[in-house]
């Protein structure tokens, strides 16, 4: 699995709006990073709405089984080679999830919005 740094995660949230006021500057709080757990909570600069980002992707694709075949489905915005890798995902509301994924052919890194996932 990607082993993932905190920059690097507040730069990919970066590429996504915030739920609440559109802005797209992030932070992780170091804190949840530390506990080790795989979810890390991530914040607004604009509005301070936090949303929780979750790292252990390992786990996640074990417990659910639709991911790995929805991950070979979907399109690199590069190369158009099929399949990705997922990085981490963030639930920026409980009607959005994003995944973050690269591509394994030409490692272009982008997000996909998630369409799997019931929220009600």
């Amino acid at each position: 699995m990607v082993q993932l740094n905190v920059k690097e995660v507040e730069a990919r949230l970066g590429e996504v709006k915030c739920a609440i006021c559109k802005d797209n500057r992030f932070g992780i709080d170091s804190r949840t990073v530390a506990k080790g757990d795989g979810e890390w909570k991530a914040i607004c600069l604009g509005c301070f709405y936090i949303f929780p980002v979750h790292t252990d992707m390992e786990f996640y694709l074990q417990t659910q089984p639709d991911i790995p075949y929805h991950l070979k489905e979907i399109a690199c915005q590069s190369c158009r080679h099929r399949g990705v890798t997922l990085d981490f995902r963030a639930v920026l509301s409980v009607r959005e999830s994003v995944y973050f994924v690269t591509c394994p052919s030409c490692h272009h890194k982008f997000p996909e919005q998630s369409f799997l996932e019931s929220f009600e």
